[in-house]
């Protein structure tokens, strides 16, 4: 019986985590323009909104890794990027090199340790031990008004690919 209730627990937490919202055009030209990753889906895995002051987006990648991408709204386009515990201001060209090089660094490191394991005791479908989300809800829905159309198809995973499994201590 104590099965059935993890059970029918962890599906409303899936099915209730389900939800996506649609990634903010500003986001997606920073993603593509300035940090030069094209196309989308190639790269990202999955985008949440952080409840924070400034809003932020927490990026994952395919590879497990993640960043921050923190709007600062008093420019058109200003962004800051963490990456690893450093910040880059994207209106400074410098600033915006180093960030595409962490970035790079970011995308070719190696896999970390039990990446896409099979470890049933530790497998998190989105539960994180129940309470309120500290971060926003998902914004995979990577359409947005791109009128080529060239990376519509970025979207959620498909069903059989693993959920997030980034647990909310890693949001800002």
């Amino acid at each position: 019986m104590e099965k059935l209730r993890k059970y029918i627990r962890k599906e409303i937490q899936s099915l209730h985590e389900q939800k996506s919202y649609p990634v903010p055009l500003e986001l997606m030209d920073v993603l593509k323009g300035e940090l030069e990753m094209r196309p989308l889906k190639r790269y990202i895995n999955n985008i949440k909104a952080v409840n924070s002051i400034p809003p932020s987006y927490k990026i994952f990648l395919h590879n497990g890794q993640d960043f921050d991408v923190i709007y600062l709204g008093d420019q058109m386009n200003n962004f800051k990027v963490r990456i690893a515990d450093k910040e880059y201001d994207l209106l400074v060209m410098d600033d915006k090199n180093y960030a595409i090089d962490a970035l790079n660094r970011l995308l070719t490191a190696p896999l970390p340790p039990n990446f896409g394991g099979d470890d049933d005791e530790e497998e998190s479908d989105g539960d994180f031990g129940g309470g309120s989300s500290g971060g926003g809800g998902s914004t995979t829905g990577f359409g947005g008004g791109d009128e080529g159309g060239a990376d519509d198809d970025a979207a959620e995973p498909d069903e059989d690919e693993p959920a997030d499994t980034e647990p909310e201590s890693d949001m800002i």
